[in-house]
């Protein structure tokens, strides 16, 4: 168990805040005297899932190939000069 002054919390949390990411209970105190507890959450034990995007262009638009697009870009591009 680690401990930090409240002025270490108050001028380093990223270093206190990555202590307690990685397991660690940290006791923070005023004065020498501890007047609270960070304590790690209980982490997930799965992670979700990230969607399949290819599949699921699949499943929408079969094996489908859509045009170029630069000859699109290009004659929108021609209206404005």
């Amino acid at each position: 168990m680690k401990t930090a002054s409240v002025y270490d919390v108050q001028h380093n949390f990223s270093r206190i805040l990555s202590w307690v990411a990685e397991g660690e209970t940290v006791v923070i105190q005023r004065r020498r005297v501890p007047v609270a507890k960070l304590v790690p959450t209980k982490k997930e034990k799965t992670r979700p899932k990230m969607p399949d995007f290819m599949a699921r262009l699949k499943k929408n638009y079969g094996n489908q190939v859509f045009p170029d697009s630069q000859m699109i870009l290009d004659e929108l591009r021609e209206d404005r000069y």
